[in-house]
């Protein structure tokens, strides 16, 4: 008599250790297998703020519980106003930065990523794009037109359409703005065979307030090294999950 390959592979499913557990569902009436525990682990942390008045700064450096370095840097900016459990409609901007200061003493601005996230009352498409338009004046006319640094837009997905993010580097805004304090920016919708280019929103970035923001750095710098030789006595000890959301 032939097998079937179902036969066959069921018995060695129960011959290994804890594979039936892992492979079968709960027999009628047995209780749901238990997950596994959210892993976390003690660390130190190390931190430094300032509040500029575009928005607040924060370096962070991390310590295993034995008082070693763990990690790289952790660089975080948000604008004046932010609120963690809501976000600023239509663009908020935020801006991040993981780095290792054994290897990457000098802060690369390109290095630093912008944040967009953006929140209007209609849908997004899959992809849209975000327009941060530059003034082409052209003497003796006076300003004839615009150019454009443009980033993608996604939506969080199917269940939040209305509600997307994209990233842009900080060095290129920077490089870019050059010369202006604020710049205009446009949300698209892009083309199609049916119709042209449709407008979502439009707003202003602040443009100095990311300037300060990157040129408060080097002395947050500064501060963050005093306090970190001793971080057991001069950090905080907290649980750290095992991977962290940045």
């Amino acid at each position: 008599m032939r097998l079937s390959p179902a036969l066959i592979l069921l018995p060695l499913l129960l011959l290994a250790p804890g594979a039936a557990e892992a492979r079968l569902p709960p027999l009628a009436g047995q209780p749901p297998v238990a997950s596994p525990p959210y892993r976390e682990s003690w660390r130190y942390t190390c931190d430094v703020e300032q509040r500029l008045a575009g928005g607040t700064v924060t370096l962070t450096r991390l310590f295993t519980e034995e008082g070693k370095l763990d990690g790289g840097d952790f660089m975080r900016w948000t604008a004046a106003g932010h609120d963690p459990q809501k976000t600023q409609r239509p663009l908020e901007v935020e801006l991040s930065y993981i780095w290792d200061i054994a290897r990457q003493p000098a802060i690369d601005d390109r290095a630093i990523d912008l944040k967009l996230r953006v929140g209007i009352d209609v849908d997004l498409p899959e992809v849209a794009l975000l327009h941060i338009k530059r003034p082409f004046p052209v003497q003796p006319h006076g300003i004839i037109g615009s150019t454009a640094l443009s980033t993608q837009i996604f939506p969080y997905g199917a269940h939040d359409v209305t509600n997307g993010h994209g990233e842009l580097p900080l060095g290129d805004l920077l490089a870019y703005a050059q010369g202006y304090d604020r710049l205009d920016w446009t949300l698209i919708r892009p083309s199609d065979r049916l119709g042209g280019d449709r407008e979502l929103a439009r707003g202003t970035l602040d443009v100095t307030a990311l300037r300060q923001a990157v040129a408060a750095l080097p002395a947050l710098g500064t501060a963050l090294a005093a306090k970190t030789p001793d971080p057991k006595a001069r950090c905080e000890r907290v649980l750290w999950p095992a991977t962290p959301d940045y």
